[in-house]
């Protein structure tokens, strides 16, 4: 009886070592994998971390902006008016001249009046750097939707000099050009044809 006894207390000895071996893989294996998602996690987070700060040193810096003269018409129809505003840097001479006569068509945004007929789109911009002309592309809206008129036209024209002018001093002579040609006029009365020079619409 007593070696039953004995015989029962090795086995319940052994399935208990047993029992806490098992407990202990169980226990290990658990950290080995929660450890292995702790550090999967922290290295996604450090890759996401490294990728952001990568995108913020190969992103492109805001151009910033300038203060420019645009000249619109005078409610009264009396001369233009100038209007203060901020445009974009841009990144050459070309673009600029795009950011500022676009300006110009988008219109004031103050009371004064648009000269340049409603919508009219700037097509190109070419500079002539040895001879200083500066050649304008407008959409064909710039002389089909025109008014007409002498002074409506002599206004359209002299805004568009006065802000090129005033914005960019090194142009000499503005070029207008529709749908990539020249014409002989805008509305008639002022001649387009050749470059109109800066120095006679001041």
């Amino acid at each position: 009886m007593q070696n039953e006894d004995l015989h029962d207390e090795e086995k319940n000895a052994t399935s208990g070592s047993a029992l806490k071996g098992r407990h202990l893989i169980i226990i290990a294996v658990a950290a080995v994998v929660v450890g292995t998602a702790l550090y999967l996690w922290n290295q996604s987070r450090r890759a996401a971390k490294t990728e952001q700060l990568g995108a913020s040193v190969v992103a492109p810096v805001p151009e910033g902006s300038r203060t420019v003269t645009l000249y619109f018409g005078d409610v009264a129809d009396e001369g233009l008016v100038s209007e203060t505003r901020q445009v974009a840097i841009g990144r050459g001479f070309v673009e600029q001249i795009q950011q500022v006569v676009g300006a110009l068509i988008a219109g004031p945004e103050r009371k004064a009046v648009n000269t340049i007929p409603e919508g009219t789109r700037l097509l190109n911009v070419f500079y002539d750097a040895d001879e200083s002309i500066l050649y304008l592309d407008f959409s064909a809206e710039f002389v089909a939707g025109h008014p007409g008129g002498s002074a409506a036209e002599y206004f359209t024209v002299s805004a568009i000099i006065k802000t090129v002018s005033e914005n960019f001093p090194e142009v000499r002579a503005v070029q207008i050009l529709v749908e990539g040609s020249q014409v002989s006029s805008i509305a008639g009365h002022v001649d387009a044809y050749r470059p109109l020079f800066v120095r006679d619409w001041r």
